[in-house]
């Protein structure tokens, strides 16, 4: 189960650049949000418009790791909706809009892309 430590030293910078340009728009979501299980998950931010999976056995809310791919057992879930610390990954979730996949830091492949539009989340690059 995932757990959030509020305890932790914050980190207070990061230079992607991504926010407001991976979702293009914002229709529904999670918005109470979601404890993500960032177990193996290495970078120190999960960036705006990176996916939520979900794991199909416990429920538990994850990343999607970073090669795009979503593993068996999980379910695409949606995106995140604004730059989460690692360090406390309590973060919104979008689960109908628009991303645009060319802008996130971890692109998705055509496979979890067609998952996306099955939830109602769809990519629109301009």
């Amino acid at each position: 189960m995932a757990v959030l430590d509020l305890t932790q030293e914050e980190q207070t910078e990061y230079s992607a650049g991504i926010d407001g340009v991976a979702i293009k728009n914002y229709v529904d979501g999670k918005e109470g949000g979601a404890v993500l299980d960032v177990t193996g998950f290495t970078d120190v931010f999960i960036f705006e418009g990176h996916g939520v999976i979900q794991e199909t056995a416990t429920g538990e809310f994850k990343p999607l790791p970073v090669g795009g791919a979503i593993p068996a057992g999980h379910t695409i879930y949606g995106v995140v909706r604004s730059t989460t610390r690692t360090s406390k990954p309590s973060t919104g979730v979008m689960t109908n809009g628009t991303i645009n996949n060319n802008v996130v830091k971890y692109k998705f492949n055509q496979a979890a892309l067609d998952a996306l539009q099955t939830i109602g989340v769809y990519n629109r690059v301009d």
